[in-house]
């Protein structure tokens, strides 16, 4: 006879272990902290991180080399003809185009507005704004957030004329206070100036100011 085996007892699933919150803890907290998400300040969303490297001196760098080369281009046609065919009735007149392009060419150095520089959560650090080893004038060293005021949104129309290129935009200032100089932060397009500008004032908690911007008119 077959012996009665005795009833087994029923499988009970295995208790689960405790988590501690510190293994619920990301396992690699530095990089939860490099990883940093996006702030929001007075509602608006800031996706600009920092340090913010910038550069708004190209455009006013190539204005300024076309205006050099021109001049070089009228001092040698000066030169040639002042000298190999004696003409100098041409010479006269290029040494008089030549007075207007210098006029000219110092006016677009004194009002360049582009600097190079890296903003970061402290200060802003501007570099000297030197072409062809000649020091342009403009903002350059460092100076503390604490003495900006505002950010300043300015639009600018661009040409309405068919078959012109560019239309309207903007630049992007950094407002300083008495004694400390502007700074262009940015160059937009395309009423994009206005979200960066935005952008710029909740990063920095600077209010946000705009300069001819266009009217809305709604029907």
């Amino acid at each position: 006879m077959k012996r009665a085996s005795a009833p087994r007892k029923p499988s009970q699933p295995e208790p689960k272990r405790a988590t501690s919150a510190a293994s619920n803890a990301h396992p690699r907290p530095w990089r939860r902290v490099l990883r940093k998400e996006s702030e929001t300040w007075c509602g608006v969303n800031v996706a600009i991180t920092l340090p913010y490297r910038f550069d708004t001196s190209n455009i006013w760098r190539t204005i300024i080399k076309g205006a050099f080369a021109f001049n070089a281009l009228i001092v040698f046609c000066f030169l040639y003809a002042l000298l190999i065919p004696r003409q100098w009735t041409t010479a006269l007149g290029l040494m008089l185009i030549e007075l207007i392009v210098l006029v000219f060419t110092r006016l677009f150095i004194r009002y360049q507005t582009g600097s190079v520089g890296t903003l970061s959560s402290d200060c802003i650090v501007i570099q000297p704004n030197v072409l062809f080893g000649i020091a342009l004038p403009g903002p350059k060293g460092t100076y503390t957030l604490d003495r900006f005021s505002a950010v300043r949104v300015e639009f600018r129309s661009g040409p309405v004329s068919p078959g012109v290129q560019g239309g309207p935009n903007e630049l992007v200032w950094l407002v300083g206070n008495p004694g400390t100089p502007d700074i262009v932060l940015a160059l937009t397009d395309d009423r994009a100036g206005r979200a960066l500008g935005r952008e710029f004032g909740a990063l920095l908690k600077l209010p946000v100011e705009e300069v001819g911007a266009p009217k809305e008119i709604r029907l």
